[in-house]
């Protein structure tokens, strides 16, 4: 090859040289400082992590950089091959310049980007409470938000410390990323899955049905109990198959309750409950439990002028009357016994049907049977087809007579 040819082989090989270094150069991303880029961690130490980005070099994030939190090594949160975004906060375009980044920097900015998708899509965001406040609670979300103490609960809340610690499901109510203030809200998600329950309940409903449910609230006229959602009333007459004076005396708030529905009203949202009707009616047994002729023991539950209501179990309640009270002379019945005295009486009638129970006190004191005449004269089943009302009725014309 002569001189000419080697000169012109060298510029060929020259061109070819700054062709391939051009190719090479373009093979590489292009970066500034403040480039938002992923990379893949290739190696940890105790002062940092080395991040291949596409880069002619790999990129150094100093252990300060790491994130916000405080740590000793970076292996406290990161992995070899773990791929993690970056922020690059120094570059120098020659070989031996330094590269430096910030998974800190990155994970602000990640947080900043989801939560502003968030906010305008109304969608909810998961943040743990690291700290409560004056006026409310700090969450951690990759970045510091503030949820008010009104915009905690639906309800008030007393103490909001009990919520450090925990993870918040909530909305983006107020967003300014120029004073990187973030305001949330946990009572408008729990709004808005009441709503949702409330009409998938009501939807779900249907007379005669047996519910489980919470006591909410208790008043002087009955109970609400919460189905899920919305509240239903159980009217006092209907908490308990015996006489009650408050609903207290059968249920108190929280309690989980077993309860029959009564009736809805979808357009109003009403629902009428019966927690007795959910529970066996005690009359039910009670011919089984007890026969006429049975000396048992009862509590007195109410004294009258003529008759005096004595429970013998829970949900059925006996009466004996004026006459029945005494073999002596005429005394008032509170002379004799006293409310919620316990007293051994003696079945003269059952009537489940009508949900009565004949009872004497006077044959139970010096006698332990029925004579047959005093059966007769109480027995339904008389030729004469008189009712017991009737029976009562003559023995109390025949004491007044007495008396005259």
């Amino acid at each position: 090859m002569d001189e000419q040819q080697e000169i012109r082989q060298e510029e060929n090989d020259k061109k070819t040289t700054m062709a391939d270094y051009e190719d090479y150069e373009k093979s590489f991303i292009s970066i500034k400082r403040g480039s938002y880029l992923t990379g893949k961690v290739v190696k940890l130490d105790e002062t940092g992590v080395y991040v291949d980005i596409g880069y002619k070099q790999e990129g150094f994030i100093p252990i300060n950089q790491l994130t916000h939190k405080r740590i000793l090594h970076p292996d406290e949160i990161l992995k070899l091959g773990e791929e993690i975004p970056v922020v690059v906060l120094k570059v120098e375009n020659d070989l031996e310049g330094e590269l430096i980044l910030s998974k800190k920097r990155a994970d602000l900015e990640t947080a900043w980007r989801n939560i502003t998708k968030a906010h305008e899509e109304g969608s909810i965001v998961t943040a743990t409470v690291v700290e409560s406040v004056k006026g409310g609670l700090l969450v951690d979300m990759g970045l510091r938000g503030f949820i008010p103490a009104s915009q905690v609960d639906v309800r008030p809340v007393k103490d909001l410390s009990d919520f450090v610690g925990e993870a918040l499901r909530l909305r983006v109510i107020e967003l300014d990323k120029a004073r990187r203030k973030v305001v949330l809200s946990r009572k408008k998600v729990l709004e808005d899955e009441r709503v949702r329950m409330k009409e998938d309940t009501l939807g779900s409903l249907y007379e005669g049905q047996i519910i489980s449910g919470k006591v909410a609230r208790i008043t002087n006229f009955g109970a609400f109990v919460n189905l899920g959602g919305v509240d239903g009333l159980v009217h006092i007459s209907e908490l308990a198959w015996k006489r009650i004076k408050h609903p207290s005396e059968v249920v108190k708030v929280n309690q989980e309750v077993d309860v029959m529905i009564l009736k809805v009203d979808k357009k109003r949202e009403r629902i009428s409950l019966s927690l007795r009707q959910a529970m066996p009616d005690p009359w039910s047994l009670i011919e089984e439990e007890m026969k006429p002729g049975d000396i048992i023991k009862g509590t007195v539950t109410k004294i009258a002028k003529k008759y005096v209501f004595v429970e013998i179990k829970d949900g059925v309640e006996g009466v004996i009357p004026f006459h029945e009270l005494s073999d002596g002379k005429l005394v008032k019945p509170n002379e004799l016994v006293s409310e919620n005295q316990e007293i051994s009486v003696r079945v003269l009638e059952i009537k489940v049907d009508a949900r009565r129970i004949l009872l004497s006190l006077r044959q139970v004191d010096g006698r332990s049977e029925v004579e047959p005449e005093e059966k007769a004269r109480y027995s339904t089943s008389q030729p004469s087809g008189a009712t017991i009302g009737d029976i009562l009725k003559a023995k109390l014309k025949e004491n007044q007579d007495k008396s005259i």
